[in-house]
């Protein structure tokens, strides 16, 4: 059966929700270019966010997590360029790319920032994460972002910062159907898995429940910001600034400056789910005019390229399952999304 494509960007029926108008434009398309004008109102603001980010700072203004790639590098870069004063951290989970903490390292000495390495019990990780693998899930990373997450807000609160500023943008992260992940921030199911796979309880590892993220939140009043969709952000420019001014050295392509997630996202949603992520990378390049049609397309004819972990054959043996196979607080979650946007309205 030939492959349904939109007319706009390359995303296809392999993303279960997608939909097409009259036209054949997706449904990711229209929720992209929505985005894109949204933030392009909001960056009007960008004097102001920043000068509350300096009202609320006390040692710090800012967090910024760090990988070594170009997204959270840039956001760096900006951040000093704003006059604001950040504490760095990055995460260490065993497979960062050796190019990827060299740019860190050249960023930070530059920029003369503090910064901190998070490292994590690998033995605990590992176990967690072969526990995944044999559960059938489909977002093995699932776990990497939750215990981001929970570092994140984890070291926040205890260097008293209020804003945490991310590499997270709409120009490059627009197009991502939600059908090809699960929620990382969801502890209850993070655990269940675990459990049913080991028998053990989860311990040892940085985890954030929906209690404590709501805490932090509410009571603490720590935010997210993402410093980048107040720019016309440009990735390929970015990392052509980034080479020029500290020396960086390219990580490949989104979020391959760690073997792991280049893997998971290259090698095991492509062999096994039937998942290409560069296609929802690419469509987003293409909502934001940093690609064109016709230039990705010519890509995506060649199978993307992953590095050998040696663990390819045994993740394809087993069967594959779903977030809702295992105990989850999916409709908690949904209940207090429901009660933000309910308390939006009388803000």
């Amino acid at each position: 059966m030939e492959q349904i494509i939109c007319k706009k960007c390359v995303m296809d029926k392999s993303a279960e929700e997608i939909k097409f108008d009259e036209d054949g434009i997706c449904n990711f398309c229209k929720q992209a270019q929505k985005a894109l004008k949204e933030i392009r109102i909001e960056s009007l603001n960008l004097t102001k966010r920043i000068e509350q980010i300096k009202k609320d700072g006390n040692k710090y203004d800012c967090l910024i997590g760090l990988s070594g790639g170009v997204d959270s590098s840039t956001v760096l870069h900006y951040a000093i360029k704003l006059g604001l004063r950040p504490l760095c951290f990055s995460l260490d989970n065993g497979y960062n790319k050796p190019e990827a903490n060299e740019n860190i390292k050249n960023l930070v000495e530059k920029l003369e920032v503090p910064f901190e390495i998070y490292k994590i019990d690998l033995k605990k990780y590992t176990e967690l994460q072969k526990a995944f693998f044999k559960a059938g899930i489909k977002n093995i990373e699932a776990i990497t972002d939750h215990i981001l997450f929970a570092v994140s807000y984890k070291l926040a609160n205890k260097y008293k910062i209020k804003w945490i500023i991310s590499g997270g943008n709409t120009a490059t992260e627009s197009v991502m159907p939600a059908s090809w992940g699960e929620d990382p921030r969801d502890l209850y199911w993070i655990k269940s898995v675990y459990k049913k796979m080991t028998g053990k309880k989860l311990k040892g590892l940085p985890m954030i429940s929906l209690l404590e993220e709501q805490y932090y939140r509410l009571i603490k009043g720590i935010k997210f910001f993402r410093l980048l969709d107040y720019y016309n952000y440009n990735r390929l420019e970015a990392e052509q600034n980034l080479i020029k001014n500290f020396k960086f050295q390219s990580t490949g392509g989104k979020h391959e400056e760690n073997y792991l997630t280049w893997w998971y996202q290259s090698f095991f949603l492509y062999t096994k789910y039937g998942i290409d992520k560069r296609k929802a990378f690419y469509s987003s390049l293409i909502n934001s005019g940093q690609m064109t049609r016709k230039e990705v397309m010519k890509m995506l004819v060649q199978n993307p390229v992953y590095p050998r972990l040696g663990i390819e054959e045994m993740v394809m043996k087993y069967l594959r399952k779903n977030y809702s196979d295992y105990p989850n607080s999916a409709w908690l979650r949904k209940i207090v999304i429901k009660l933000y946007k309910w308390a939006k309205i009388f803000q």
